[in-house]
This record gives structure tokens, C-alpha cells and sequence, in this order.
């Protein structure tokens, strides 16, 4: 068995391992990976919403917020008035009250109608199938800028349909979900920086903090990798900071005060939206923000560390850190693809460094493979016998509630096999 110092020399240069370290793609497994599309496809438009009932994700509740919201921007009205929430509301659910838990607010920061302007001038029902058709052009496209790799197409196409069939994503395409365009936009932020179009990163980059709690994970490597050699990456931060400056001032033009209005907005939504961050799901009240705190402190000693040799690994962890401290959403699930994708493509390298961790990524892949075999048999089951296993509908959702934690662990775990290393930087690579 290698010891933690061999171990850990072998970790960083994922970008070494050749094809045989991703996945094999064979015939057999693009059928397996087809079928858990279809199941799942099957559980997140049939049996989840029968078992959510009201609350269920549905095309009529999808895309509603934004589309109001930034339409009263476009007519420099305040999107984050009374008026305008009850006009969402309206939108959504016809003219009866809702209020209570089913409130639904535009909650991000003004400068997001710079992403969404487009979809805002259309109508409401060709703007949610416009959505749809580029949130599923957004995710395909996202898995080719994460995986950054041509070698290893098999490995890609499996990963997408694999991607696509995660109840996540079909959460977040029923609802035609903004963090779908963000991540897609994070995925363009990390390809433009490791292929040197260092402006275009930056303003990407800015572009994204119209979600900033999505933003984050992958920003702060980013960040730091452009401030450790200053001279050759100051284009990523400068043109980020210019684009954030003029996003800010282009939003304080539009709508005067705004920023108090979204703070008011962003307090209410933690009060009506009913998630609370996974860390409190496990740890009792008093250890949260001990917990916040050495998990923010964590993804920036890794994002310093392996910033050099890395860089993946490092927006990977960071990401799955950000998972565990933010408000639990299923549908922000979907940027875990990134801590995926990078033990995908070091497999054969985490098993070769002992049991635990070799058992941490087994229990990872577990719980994958148990949501599509439990909506595979849930579907199935509903299909012979209508109704008869409906009530065990949130099985599928255990996983999805899991997987941050274990993701979590199988990265932690190699940054604990590397603590006495030396990561050595890649010569000439701007990882």
C-alpha cells in the first residue's frame, strides 16, 4: 500500500492521467446510463410531483420570478416592491392569495437583467421553451469546459446523460431554473482562464455574482490563482473588478437604493423559502458558524495550496465546501458536477491511496447509484401497478441529500494525504 507522501504526489497532475483513468464508455453502459435517463425523466414528472403535491416543481412555476422581475428593471420600476411580488405571484398561481411558504419574490440583484434581458422581452410561454432549449445546450456545454479533455469523449457523453438523469437537473429544468445559465457561465469562467482569454474570464466572472452564493466556490480559486502571479494573471481580476464596478453602477442607474431593497428581499426569502444549509441538518445551531467558519477557512487554505498544481481540485473542493454552508436547493446540486467530474477523472489514482479513501469514493458512487436504481424501481413499480409504491418517493432524495457530504469527505481526504506534501508547480501550465 502507497504511503500518504507517494499517495499524494500522484493526486494533483490530473491532467497526467491518461484515458485509462476516465470512464470507459462502452455500449453496455450508455444503455444503463439511457435507461436511468428515462426513469428518471419518468419519477420527476410523474411520481415527485404526486408525492409534493402543490409544492411540486412545474412548468407554471418555472421562470415566473425572473421573467416579472426584470421586465419591471427594463421599465425602471422597483422589482423588489410589493406590487411586483404580488404580480409574480399572479403569474404563477393565478389571482387567488398565496403568501405564507409559497411566496415567490425576485430575489437576485438588479444587474442579473444584464444575463436575462433577453428572455424578458419575449413572452412569458416562448421564453420558459426558449429556457428549456438553452439550459440543455448550457449543460452539455458545461461538462465539455469542466472536463477540459479531449481524450476522453466516452467519458463525456457518459457523464452527460449520467448528468441529465439526476433528479437535480430535471428539478432544475422543470423550473427552468437561472442556475443552470450561472453554472454554465462558472464552467465558461474556469475554461477561458486555463485556455489564457483572461479578460473574457473576468467579465464572465462577474457576470456570475448575479448569483453570488452559486459564484463563490468557484470564484475564490480563481481569484487567488490570478493573485499568486499577479503579472501574468492580472488581466482576470482587473477585468473582473471593471465589470463589477460598472455592473454595480449600471444597476444603481437603472433602479436608485437597490442594494437596500435586495438585502430586505434576500432576509425575507431565508424566512419564506424553508432551506437551511446542510451543516445545520447535522450539527446542532451553536456549531454553525464555527462550522462556516472552518469550512470558508478550508476551501481557502486548499485554493492557495493547490491553486498551482490543481486547479480543478481546487474550485472542487471550494464548490462542495460553499454546498454544505448556503441554504440546501436541490436544484443547486448541479454545480457538484465539478468535485464529480475531477474523481471521475482520478478514479485510478484515489484507489491506489488506501482503503479509507478508496471506501469515501465508493460510498460517492453508492449513492449516485442508488438514486437511479430507486427511481428505476419506483418507475418501473408504478408503471405495472399504478400508485402501489408512490409513498416512497422521497427515497430517491436521501442520495441527493448525501452525496455533498461524502463528496465533501473524498476531497478533504486528499487534502489530508497531501499536508505534508509540497505541491511543486506545473511548469509553464496556468493551472
Amino acid at each position: 500500500m502507497p504511503t500518504s507522501s507517494q499517495c499524494a504526489a500522484t493526486i494533483p497532475l490530473a491532467r497526467d492521467l491518461g484515458p485509462a483513468a476516465g470512464v470507459s464508455c462502452q455500449p453496455l453502459l450508455l444503455t444503463l446510463g439511457a435507461a436511468c435517463l428515462l426513469s428518471s425523466l419518468y419519477f420527476g414528472l410523474i411520481l415527485a410531483p404526486a408525492g409534493l403535491g402543490a409544492a411540486a416543481a412545474t412548468v407554471q412555476k418555472g421562470l415566473g420570478p425572473e421573467w416579472v422581475g426584470c421586465r419591471e428593471v427594463l421599465q425602471r420600476r422597483n422589482p423588489y416592491r410589493a406590487e411586483a411580488s404580488r404580480e409574480i405571484e399572479q403569474q404563477m398561481f393565478g389571482p387567488a392569495p398565496v403568501g405564507g411558504a409559497d411566496q415567490h419574490r425576485f430575489a437576485y440583484p438588479v444587474f442579473f437583467v444584464f444575463l436575462f434581458f433577453p428572455l424578458a422581452l419575449l413572452p412569458f410561454v416562448i421564453a420558459q421553451r426558449l429556457a428549456l432549449l438553452t439550459s440543455i445546450v448550457l449543460l452539455v456545454l458545461s461538462v465539455r469546459w469542466w472536463w477540459h479533455d479531449g481524450r476522453a469523449k466516452d467519458g463525456v457523453l457518459l457523464v452527460i446523460t449520467l448528468l441529465f438523469a439526476s433528479y437535480p437537473t430535471v428539478v432544475a429544468l422543470q423550473l427552468r431554473q437561472p442556475t443552470l445559465l450561472i453554472a454554465a457561465v462558472l464552467a465558461g469562467v474556469f475554461c477561458c482562464a486555463r485556455t489564457h482569454r483572461l479578460h473574457l474570464a473576468g467579465v464572465l466572472a462577474a457576470l456570475s455574482t448575479a448569483k453570488p452564493q452559486l459564484a463563490i466556490g468557484v470564484l475564490l480559486p480563481l481569484l487567488l490563482w490570478s493573485m499568486a502571479e499577479w503579472r501574468r494573471r492580472k488581466a482576470f481580476l482587473l477585468a473582473f473588478g471593471a465589470t463589477e464596478a460598472a455592473l454595480l453602477v449600471g444597476s444603481e442607474l437603472l433602479i436608485p437604493g437597490w442594494f437596500g431593497y435586495w438585502l430586505d428581499t434576500i432576509r425575507a426569502y431565508a424566512h419564506y423559502a424553508g432551506a437551511s444549509p446542510l451543516v445545520l441538518e447535522l450539527l446542532p445551531r451553536r456549531f454553525y458558524f464555527a462550522s462556516v467558519a472552518l469550512l470558508a477557512g478550508s476551501a481557502i487554505f486548499v485554493s492557495y495550496r493547490f491553486h498551482q498544481t490543481d486547479l480543478l481540485f481546487a474550485v472542487s473542493y471550494s464548490v462542495t465546501a460553499f454546498q454544505l454552508i448556503f441554504p440546501f436547493q436541490i436544484y443547486n446540486e448541479i454545480l457538484l458536477l465539478v468535485p464529480t467530474i475531477w474523481i471521475v477523472k482520478n478514479a485510478e489514482t484515489l484507489d491506489a491511496c488506501g482503503q479509507l479513501q478508496s471506501l469515501v469514493k465508493a460510498c460517492a458512487w453508492i449513492l449516485l447509484a442508488s438514486e437511479w436504481i430507486s427511481q428505476a424501481g419506483l418507475s418501473i413499480a408504478d408503471l405495472l401497478r399504478p400508485g402501489s409504491l408512490r409513498d416512497l418517493w422521497t427515497v430517491p432524495l436521501v442520495a441527493a441529500w448525501l452525496y455533498p457530504w461524502t463528496a465533501f469527505l473524498t476531497l478533504a481526504l486528499v487534502v489530508f494525504s497531501r499536508w505534508k506534501a509540497t505541491p511543486h508547480p506545473i511548469s509553464g501550465s496556468d493551472q
